[in-house]
């Protein structure tokens, strides 16, 4: 070939480089990349064992459960979800001292609603009515319509005299269920302990229906 026609040589040469691939090339490059593994999504053991200790739960196999859980916090002390677990597997078991002594430990940010529920459970249940105040107000504050715990506020909130902070608990729950005659009841009864006596008449009249 001539020096002359080597330019024009070089520009078909890079031409035919632009082409597209053939089809036949096309899916044996599409073959080859299938044929790559896909990225793993490894799951680690503590994770597997958090998983398991939740089905063991859900199962009603608290001891077990409780077993499972033990064993992620001793790799994973600081794994909230894990000690909220445990103790809600103590709770079941009737193990309520250990219960709230593992809740306790867990950071309140890292608490759930349903935490924070079961925390409230726990103090009731020794009697520890002012930590089970900040409890329910606590879940409350991320479940504001769950007017069943509400009303447990209500009545804890009788129990320490704190009466005015009660009947607010009670009006809250009559403003969205006004046909609810026990609450009514209920907040005629704490109406009655504040000296509010014509109030608590008015309100037992309307839990009559008269």
């Amino acid at each position: 070939m001539s020096i002359a026609r080597r330019p024009v040589a070089a520009i078909l040469l890079l031409a035919l480089l632009a082409l597209p691939a053939p089809p036949a090339a096309q899916a044996q490059q599409a073959a080859t990349e299938s044929a790559q593994p896909p990225a793993r999504d490894d799951i680690a053991d503590w994770q597997a064992r958090l998983e398991l200790a939740k089905l063991l739960t859900e199962s009603g196999r608290h001891a077990e459960a409780a077993e499972q859980y033990r064993k992620v916090l001793r790799d994973k002390p600081d794994q909230a979800q894990a000690r909220a677990g445990l103790a809600r597997a103590l709770f079941w078991s009737g193990k309520r001292d250990e219960a709230a002594a593992e809740l306790a430990k867990a950071p309140a940010s890292a608490l759930t609603a349903e935490d924070r529920l079961l925390q409230a459970e726990l103090h009731l249940s020794a009697n520890r009515h002012d930590e089970a105040i900040d409890a329910l107000r606590g879940y409350l504050a991320l479940k504001p319509g769950d007017l069943k715990a509400r009303v447990k506020l209500a009545d804890v909130l009788s129990w320490r005299k704190r009466l005015d902070e009660s009947l607010a608990e009670y009006e809250k729950v009559l403003t969205a269920a006004p046909g609810d005659q026990q609450v009514r009841r209920r907040y005629a009864r704490v109406l009655t302990w504040a000296g509010r006596n014509d109030d608590a008449i008015r309100e037992l009249r309307k839990s009559l229906g008269n």
